[in-house]
């Protein structure tokens, strides 16, 4: 087998529509909060003064802003750099993490299991080795197939 290169970064489309859905709750609580005029009670457990109620949109809005600054990063980061994940005939070479530019390379016979978890619609396949884990989520990889790929390959060397 020569070597498999797959690109491994974030679809661009799902990164856009998140930026836009926290920009828009950011904004929207920012108004709220600084508009507020009114106590909040929250399902009758918690209640907050108008001056609580008011720090409390502030930080519902900070928090989706910050958001919207890691997806924006992200996004950026995926037009400036190629990262890609490698199947050889002896290892595994991938991202560790989603927005990492450190590379971990990992040798089939150094692989002790290897899990698949599902959130939702995100699979991803948990890779653990004997120096720590190594995971591969299928919304970082171009398509299914290429996902399915990634699996089959792990699979085959591992049983043999």
């Amino acid at each position: 087998m020569n070597e498999l290169k797959i690109p491994y970064t974030p679809k661009k489309l799902v990164f856009i529509g998140a930026i836009m859905f926290f920009g828009i709750c950011s904004g929207a609580m920012g108004y709220v909060a600084f508009t507020n005029e009114q106590e909040l009670i929250l399902s009758k457990i918690f209640e907050f003064s108008v001056q609580g109620a008011t720090i409390f949109y502030w930080v519902i809005s900070s928090v989706s802003f910050i958001f919207v600054v890691i997806g924006f990063l992200a996004l950026v980061k995926s037009f400036i750099s190629k990262r890609e994940i490698v199947l050889s005939n002896e290892y595994i070479t991938s991202p560790k993490s989603g927005l990492s530019n450190k590379y971990v390379t990992v040798k089939y016979k150094n692989i002790l299991s290897i899990a698949i978890q599902k959130v939702q619609k995100t699979k991803t396949i948990i890779i653990e080795h004997k120096d720590g884990k190594l995971s591969i989520p299928n919304i970082m990889l171009p398509n299914k197939q290429a996902y399915e790929s990634i699996l089959n390959q792990l699979q085959r060397r591992i049983n043999g």
